[in-house]
């Protein structure tokens, strides 16, 4: 075995992973259909309005938000502490339109830095485990809600990450992220209370997590974990226009949360809540995905108001409450659904009307996965009611109420309504819209002319923006003719779409940028499928490093909003024997990947030094990783950071072998190889099947190092010997070593060497990282 990565072991074989338009009423009830031309936004996007007839929020006075602020009131901000000053400046109801630009850590201090759980508990006494230990259903019951100590400094602790993350929008507010900055709010929530004329557009919000649920044992018949925070909440909020932003668990999707009590550890509340008498609400142009429960209109079934529209949202990967409606008279047309499970969110039901809720559902469409049915789109108490016409399923006509009240002995769903819609501009036939909301749907996708992501003179850099767009819409079809056209320093912003291509970024590309345009990186896919063994049209096969889906061999990049993966399958090639398929190669120093995905099966992430003593260092940080045999490895110095890791299962019985996380060869001349920190590693596979990490060994300077500190570690890990040997090698040679893991994985003991606190004082990001130049990418 050479010292490049072109041939290592083979791991085991890994299991895998129309209709015409109609306007014909389909038993749902009568609706009359009207349909308005697309709104267009105007030239100057911070100041535009909600157009006429565009849903509930344009009754009466209609929603305009910041659009009469002066110009001392229209400010443009980068940072938390920025996003604080413009919410409060100025003399309370003022008009203000605040402009975000690029994406803003919620939950950091005031010096930029993101705060940790812990940061958020210290001084308040609360302990994860005291906590544990105190609500044990053996110890505690499950007659009734925690209360003491322990339940007390879960509620202090909560509090203090609040004052951290939730932001609270005055009336006559304009909120937009600024076109082509990935502008969006990532571990944030913005709340809208008891305020009059509010406009949220243009923004990427993900991640909103709870560091604190609370334990309810009464909560249904096995208890639930309850998280406190939602991205968007209307409490008691009028005339609030939700316009073209994205909505995702991303980076850390619920597969990724521990189960504890028999129950998943639920650190996500609601994407968007529309609650306490909230009314006149329009939601449009959105796209929700990968979230569990999505949306909730009413807070109790005695709540009122609630007059709320929703047209021209996509809906994937979504659990359920697309929306969970409880009373109100709710409008949802020209919505795309799609049932197919990601990223292990599989759907329960898409619309839930109940105590009274009144329902139009008109020229909606769903794509329905295999494993579900029409009937089982629909869901209540039998107290509401579901309207409407024109729905399809797969192309199709369907009668969506009929389909569920025929299905089962539940009750039944009403087809009966009080009310008539008539704010409907733009509604359309529901033929094509899955396409067309594609392209039109999400954040990122406006520009100060209302249409798609166009190129910008300059990037943040001092460099050019070249823009990317597989439907034609901007300069380049592909990303890497935009890399083949740029510069460095220049930046590659990539408009949303799924790019099926290799891209390779040169050395002479140093300072490049590629960024996903929405700053969601579901939403920017390039994939390939290439496997080490794959025969190249030339001639030979591709090699470990050959198959990388994407190579960035330059210093001094940034990746950030975008995935990057490989779906190369071993059961799709049983006649290859070398099945090694990387998504990324990173072989640059200075190197950051932030807020991205980077999804295989073996050897996803290559963290590679062409020069095996040189420096060469690569910083992962809000990052997801997932794969199954030696999927993080090389001989670079790298560090991941507060990342998601997804241990894949591939069928192993419980104390069988599902695979590797780590596989580093460090050079033995170099202190520091790969380190995981502040992270979470979670895994569907059965408990006691995973190594975290074996020495490769290529040759006799090899001597891979590697530190998992501060990490939550999954049942699927091997508590007795998590680390083994490689091609002969023994993994007690390499310098493997854990420091303040938890979990159901973590675990001390003669094969689980530990830092002391005084050598893990040394094994941080900062000093990994540092090199000869004090490079510092962690602040």
């Amino acid at each position: 075995m050479s010292a490049s990565p072109h041939r290592r072991p083979t791991g085991r074989r890994r299991l895998a992973l129309a209709g015409a338009a109609t306007l014909v009423a389909a038993g749902l009830g009568a609706v009359p259909l009207v349909v308005k031309a697309d709104a267009v936004a105007p030239a100057d996007l911070a100041h535009g309005v909600l157009p006429a007839r565009d849903g509930w929020a344009a009754s009466g006075s209609g929603t305009t938000g910041g659009a009469a602020a002066d110009a001392a009131h229209v400010f443009t901000v980068s940072t938390r502490a920025e996003l604080v000053r413009a919410l409060s400046a100025g003399p309370a109801g003022a008009p203000r339109i605040i402009r975000v630009k690029g994406l803003i850590h919620a939950d950091a201090d005031d010096s930029g830095k993101p705060q940790s759980c812990a940061d958020h508990a210290a001084g308040t006494g609360y302990s994860l485990d005291s906590y544990l230990k105190a609500y044990d259903p053996a110890v505690w019951g499950r007659a009734k809600v925690p209360s003491g100590a322990q339940e007390d400094a879960r509620r202090a602790a909560q509090a203090r990450q609040a004052a951290r993350m939730v932001f609270t929008v005055p009336a006559r507010t304009t909120v937009i992220g600024v076109p082509g900055t990935g502008a969006g709010l990532t571990g944030g929530s913005l709340v809208v209370k008891n305020a009059d004329n509010v406009i949220i557009r243009n923004l990427s919000l993900t991640d909103v997590r709870d560091c604190f649920p609370q334990w309810d044992p009464t909560d249904g018949s096995t208890g639930n974990w309850n998280s406190a925070y939602d991205a968007v909440s209307l409490r008691g909020a009028t005339h609030v226009w939700v316009d073209h932003n994205s909505f995702s668990d991303a980076p850390h999707p619920d597969s990724a949360n521990p189960v504890r009590f028999g129950r998943e550890y639920q650190v996500h509340d609601g994407a968007l809540d529309i609650t306490n008498a909230s009314d006149l609400v329009t939601v449009g142009y959105n796209s929700f995905s990968n979230h569990d429960k999505t949306m909730l209109i009413g807070s109790s079934d005695k709540d009122t108001k609630l007059r709320v529209t929703l047209h021209h949202n996509v809906f994937r990967g979504i659990v359920q409450r697309a929306p969970l409606a409880r009373v109100g008279q709710i409008h949802l047309y020209d919505n795309s659904y799609d049932t197919t499970p990601s990223e292990g969110y599989a759907h329960s039901y898409s619309i839930n009307s109940r105590a009274g809720a009144q329902v139009v559902a008109q020229n909606n469409h769903w794509k329905l996965s295999s494993d579900r049915k029409t009937s089982q789109l629909l869901t209540g108490d039998g107290t509401g009611a579901i309207a409407g016409s024109g729905n399809l399923v797969g192309g199709a006509p369907v009668d969506l109420v009929a389909a569920h009240n025929s299905a089962g002995p539940g009750k039944k769903i009403k087809t009966t309504v009080d009310w008539r819609p008539t704010l409907t501009a733009g509604l359309e036939p529901a033929a094509g819209l899955p396409a067309k909301l594609a392209a039109k749907a999400g954040a990122g996708i406006l520009t100060e002319t209302g249409g798609k992501a166009a190129p910008t003179p300059s990037g943040p850099a001092g460099g050019r923006t070249l823009t990317v767009a597989a439907d034609g819409s901007a300069a380049h079809r592909s990303v890497q003719a935009a890399v083949d056209a740029a510069t460095a320093g220049d930046t590659v912003l990539v408009s949303r779409g799924t790019y099926r291509e290799t891209v390779n970024v040169p050395a002479s590309k140093h300072g490049l940028t590629l960024k996903g345009a929405t700053g969601n990186a579901e939403d920017v896919v390039i994939t390939y499928d290439n496997a080490s063994g794959t025969p190249k049209p030339g001639g030979g096969t591709y090699g470990t490093a050959g198959s990388a889906t994407a190579t960035f061999s330059a210093n001094d990049i940034t990746v950030t909003g975008v995935t990057v993966e490989n779906t190369w399958e071993r059961s799709a090639h049983p006649d290859v024997r070398d099945t090694q398929a990387v998504a990324v190669n990173a072989s640059g120093d200075r190197q950051k990947y932030v807020d991205s995905r980077f999804i295989g099966h073996q050897d996803t992430v290559l963290n590679w030094a062409p020069s095996a003593t040189g420096q060469y260092r690569q910083y992962f940080r809000h990052c997801f990783i997932a794969g199954d045999v030696d999927f993080v490895f090389g001989n670079a110095t790298a560090v991941y950071d507060q990342v998601n890791i997804t241990l894949r299962d591939r069928g192993a019985a419980a104390g069988g072998h599902n695979g590797y996380l780590a596989a580093p060869n460090t050079d033995a001349a170099k202190p520091y190889g790969i380190l995981i920190t502040d992270s979470t590693i979670s895994s569907p596979a059965r408990p006691g099947t995973y190594y975290l990490g074996r020495p490769w060994h290529p040759g006799p300077s090899a001597v891979g190092q590697l530190v998992i500190r501060n990490t939550s570690l999954p049942a699927a890990v091997k508590t007795e010997g998590p680390w083994t040997d490689m091609g002969g090698f023994s993994w007690k040679s390499a310098r493997f070593a854990e420091y303040a893991n938890t979990g159901p994985g973590a675990g001390t003991g003669a094969n689980r060497p530990q830092l002391a606190p005084d050598r893990a004082a040394a094994h941080t990001a900062r000093a990994y990282l540092a090199g000869t130049d004090d490079w510092n990418p962690t602040h």
